[in-house]
């Protein structure tokens, strides 16, 4: 499975499901195209938006964590200075290129990338200990019922989560959607919804509310555990999912909009099931849903007609600039996937164990290749502190041309190589280099684990 997800453009102001304030408008989040190329379709420039609310109080940009292999790009630059759509940059040519050519690659490439966005730390007082229990997957099946049924049987595991940012006020949060696990209390719901915040409070179906402690959260998989102290709650009934077919009917529960829009039911069916959505770098393997999502529904469940939970919706996708609505395009975190990650979480409250080669790499696009007669490969614009590439000496501005010797050109070959590695392995790299003559020579580096190197 490919492991990376990409950011946002660095003017872009991000407003995590929440109401916008009255008569005010807020632009949805948006994320670019897997590629991290982004793409108009239909002359509507389509993006993914996470699907979590801000108060109308506090509207901070907010993104989840940078990855391993992708770099995000402003708007496409030229060589010589001008955009690849003939339009002038605003910044001033360098007064020694007088021509407006800019004369190192190494520059050209730090006007041309957007570094990523570190995410935000969630600072939610955790709890003592790890239960160590794990979430059961019920067989996917029974009878069908009606939307009624479906919704007098999900929605008391459904409950709102506000994350607030601010210690000593309530005017400043995160809205979002989180799922009943136990009946003692442990409710999952998306990472992006708690992060930046600094305490949490669930509301539950019947009004109650607790404060929260946090079990842990993973940004790369997009799932927090929460616990709250109570008793004989409803959990939520998952299935393994993986018998879906697109067609199939589903529903999704969640708390769009604010509050007064508390366990809003939506429906549609199943549009696609392994869509790999990128998103700040990371890559997910999600299943896409034309029931409507929105803002504040994060963390909430998609469900089959038996009233089962298939996935933890967590993204949209949406337009930018655009006249033309974009609409029924949702995507959710499948419920093998959360249980892979919350069975993690509540045992040691963190995910462990997954592989990372900790470069930000990006395509070179062929104008910078022929104006300063590069290599075809990928591009490195940072190197993570405490990976194996920084011992070994890879430095920003070198070009990867080839992994275990076949040459790469796009950030999928690499985190496909990954993907079928473990932390520990190791991966020979072909570096490019200008320095100042050019040259190339194999690195040899070993994978570590995620959480070392990010």
């Amino acid at each position: 499975m490919n492991q990376s997800w990409y950011n946002n453009s660095e003017n872009e102001k991000e407003n995590w499901y929440a109401p916008p304030a009255e008569n005010e408008e807020e632009p949805a989040p948006e994320r670019p195209s897997r590629s991290g190329w982004v793409k108009p379709l239909i002359s509507v420039l389509l993006v993914i938006a996470l699907i979590a609310g801000s108060s109308a109080a506090f509207a901070p940009k907010r993104t989840l964590p940078a990855e391993t292999q992708q770099a995000q790009e402003r708007e496409p630059v030229s060589p010589d200075g001008g955009t690849e759509s003939g339009e002038p940059k605003d910044a001033e040519p360098k007064e020694d290129s007088p021509s407006g050519i800019i004369d190192d690659f190494r520059e050209f490439f730090k006007n041309y990338y957007t570094p990523q966005e570190e995410h935000e730390k969630c600072t939610i007082p955790t709890v003592k200990e790890f239960p160590g229990i794990s979430l059961t997957l019920m067989p996917t099946g029974g009878k069908d019922l009606s939307l009624q049924e479906v919704y007098a049987k999900c929605s008391p595991s459904v409950v709102a989560v506000t994350a607030f940012i601010n210690e000593n006020s309530d005017e400043q949060y995160y809205w979002g959607t989180g799922i009943v696990l136990t009946r003692d209390g442990y409710i999952v719901t998306n990472a992006h919804v708690v992060e930046g915040s600094c305490r949490a409070r669930i509301t539950l179906w019947n009004d109650s509310e607790y404060d929260a402690l946090l079990v842990g959260y993973d940004s790369r998989s997009d799932i927090a555990v929460l616990k709250i102290d109570a008793a004989g709650l409803v959990p939520g009934e998952f299935c393994d999912a993986s018998d879906l077919n697109v067609g199939d009917q589903v529903v999704a529960i969640g708390n769009p909009l604010g509050r007064e829009f508390r366990s809003t039911m939506t429906e549609g069916i199943i549009s696609g099931i392994d869509r790999d959505i990128s998103y700040n770098g990371i890559t997910q393997t999600l299943l896409q849903t034309s029931a409507p999502i929105n803002e504040g529904n994060s963390g909430g469940p998609l469900i089959n007609m038996a009233g089962q939970i298939i996935g933890i919706t967590n993204m949209k996708m949406s337009n930018r600039g655009g006249d033309v609505a974009v609409e029924g395009v949702g995507f959710a975190i499948p419920s093998r996937t959360v249980k892979t990650m919350a069975d993690s979480i509540l045992g040691k409250g963190k995910v462990t164990g997954r592989p990372a080669l900790g470069l930000t790499l990006g395509p070179i696009p062929d104008s910078a290749r022929e104006q300063y007669e590069l290599p075809e490969g990928l591009y490195v614009s940072a190197v993570s502190e405490g990976s194996d590439c920084e011992a070994k000496g890879i430095l920003p501005g070198d070009i990867i041309t080839a992994v275990n010797g076949s040459p790469v050109k796009t950030t999928d070959e690499v985190t496909g190589v990954i993907a079928e590695l473990s932390v520990g392995d190791t991966m020979t790299l072909t570096v490019w280099r200008k320095d100042p003559k050019p040259r190339s020579f194999d690195v040899t580096v070993t994978l570590k684990d995620v959480i070392e190197v990010y």
